[in-house]
């Protein structure tokens, strides 16, 4: 049976050509297109560094056993003379067993940006799978173009009949790198990498009494990919204990199959990521939940990110255990969070899987995390002035305990919380582009330096800060010029400001007593005042010129809303 499914050559002549033009030391004939191709290193003449192809052409899956390179020559797989199609009726389609130092890609012809499609698998089988203690993998330039079960699988569970798969005799998945892929219409998760459960407590395997966990994993990192369209998870990610990265993906209508816990955008947990520059869109059924980080480190970043309205929270943070480090929790910053379905982050530090019994439902208050410069817009939850702890702010940031809140009001700062997206001058949120338009947009130069953190970047990976200071969100408006604080605080450029700002200029700005209109086309006009967190705080009639008194108001950031008979103009206001 081994030899009838083993499909592996040399250089045949027929193929010298091919090989040569792809740069191969191996090329693969006689892949079979209707039954599983089963490949072994044994049977293949393959040094560390070769590199092994794949004839462009239609087939069925195939499996790669014990491969093995080096850390810096790697074993590459690679389509050659076109694009490679698998379809697979039983099994996953493209699976490496026991192999380290291998680099998968379909970068193999320049006419497709994805030279290898995997069109077809078994019913709840992979596209493709990292498995049996395989590890130091790099996978780029595939398209699964369906999958009964996830598009990629990287983990090896722990297997009661293999104590080499129990984390205690020290297997570690390291160094994968996951990028440039598309995966779409899987019917479970998109992108599935470690096993689910056992951080530190709850294995979820027992083996005739022993209590057994699943590996860790060091160095993960999934970046831009595109994920479409997945019955659950677009992204899952755990036990990576040091070096996890999820950033700079794509991710639009996932969780279809709206299965509940089983719908994130991003699902990670057990281990420290740095989460940042991904964009995610929910889909027409709004069914795909936010990002959750369960069990999450010190350490662990989360910035840079667009969520566009996700279901239940935009970002859900819970650390089930105690923390490894109680002087250092969680950075969430310069995200734009969209009308999630309730708030645009909750944070959770209860435990309920302690090491010391007696931390049981212990609050982590004092655990100092921070949530800086984010844009939180129109959240579903509505705290404001019901009878509880909650108000205003736990509309858009929700902690599970009051003290939480507290012991963090210090680290919550320099966010934009507002019900009126109209009011930010956003490039055009109608086709999901949340930058901002001018360099006068209310994001622009009111947030707090982040350098300290590593974050001198954006969600475009343009530098931040481009102008006085940091932007709200995830976008860094590129201008090079001053800002608006610095262009409206001299009189002698009243003229020069009315012409950069179409004729209308609310002056002077910032204001301490009062602030008037100048050069509107109007002589009358509905003004609305109105704070960052989207309330009303003046509606009346103005006259164009004359002083409007903001004494009452308290220092800070507010939006002026002016309507008139033919057009309604928005500006922003910043009271001293």
């Amino acid at each position: 049976m081994r030899k009838q499914l083993l499909f592996t050559t040399m250089l045949l002549c027929g193929l010298v050509a091919r090989a040569q033009s792809c740069n191969c030391d191996v090329t693969l004939t006689g892949l079979s297109a209707t039954i599983l191709n089963l490949v072994w290193a044994s049977n293949v003449g393959y040094s560390p560094g070769d590199t092994i192809c794949i004839p462009a052409g239609n087939y069925a899956g195939i499996r790669f056993y014990d491969f093995e390179g080096t850390a810096t020559s790697p074993v590459v797989f690679k389509n050659c003379g076109g694009q490679v199609t698998l379809n697979e009726t039983a099994y996953s389609a493209l699976e490496f067993k026991n192999s380290k130092y291998i680099h998968l890609t379909g970068s193999g012809d320049a006419s497709y940006t994805y030279g290898i499609k995997i069109t077809g698998t078994g019913s709840w089988a992979m596209g493709i799978v990292l498995s049996a203690l395989s590890t130091d993998v790099e996978v780029d330039h595939i398209e699964v173009a369906s999958a009964g079960f996830a598009g990629f699988m990287a983990k090896t569970d722990p297997d009661c009949n293999n104590s080499n798969t129990w984390r205690s005799n020290g297997f570690v998945m390291k160094n994968l790198n996951i990028h440039h892929n598309y995966i779409h219409n899987t019917g479970g998760e998109g992108i599935y990498i470690g096993y689910s459960l056992g951080y530190k407590l709850d294995g979820g395997k027992n083996c005739n009494g022993t209590q057994v966990y699943g590996h860790w994993l060091e160095n993960v990192d999934v970046h831009n990919n595109v994920v479409e369209d997945t019955g659950w998870d677009a992204i899952q990610v755990n036990l990576a204990h040091f070096g996890g990265k999820v950033r700079d993906n794509s991710i639009a209508n996932y969780g279809t199959k709206g299965h509940w816990g089983q719908s994130f955008a991003m699902s990670l947990g057990g281990g420290t990521y740095e989460v940042y520059n991904n964009f995610v869109e929910n889909g027409l059924l709004e069914k795909g939940w936010g990002m959750q980080v369960i069990n999450g480190e010190s350490g662990t970043k989360v910035f840079n990110n667009v969520l566009v309205k996700p279901k239940m929270h935009g970002i859900f943070l819970h650390n089930r255990h105690e923390f490894d480090d109680v002087d250092e929790g969680y950075y969430v910053a310069n995200n734009t969070i969209i009308e999630p379905e309730r708030a645009g982050v909750h944070y959770n530090t209860t435990v309920l899987h302690p090491v010391d019994p007696a931390d049981l439902y212990r609050n982590q208050s004092e655990v100092p995390s921070y949530f800086v410069n984010n844009l939180v817009v129109d959240p579903g939850y509505d705290f404001e002035g019901g009878n509880t702890w909650k108000q205003n702010q736990e509309s858009y940031f929700d902690f599970n305990e009051r003290d939480t809140r507290d012991s963090l009001l210090t680290n919550i700062h320099s966010n934009i919380m507002t019900r009126q997206i109209d009011t930010l001058g956003l490039t055009d949120p109608t086709n999901l582009d949340y930058s901002p338009s001018s360099g006068i947009s209310a994001v622009v130069d009111l947030g707090s330096s982040l350098t300290s953190w590593g974050i001198d970047f954006d969600l475009e990976n343009a530098t931040r800060p481009s102008g006085s200071a940091f932007d709200i969100g995830a976008y860094e408006f590129q201008s090079g010029g001053t800002s608006l604080r610095a262009r409206v605080s001299n009189n002698k450029e009243l003229e020069h400001v009315l012409n950069q700002n179409r004729g209308t200029l609310v002056y002077p700005n910032p204001a301490r007593t009062s602030f008037r209109v100048e050069g509107s086309s109007h002589d009358q006009v509905l003004l609305r005042l109105i704070h960052l967190d989207g309330r009303v705080l003046y509606s009346g009639s103005y006259e164009i010129g004359t002083p409007f008194n903001v004494e009452e108001y308290t220092a800070g950031l507010y939006f002026i809303k002016m309507s008139g008979p033919e057009k309604t103009e928005t500006h922003r206001l910043i009271i001293e």
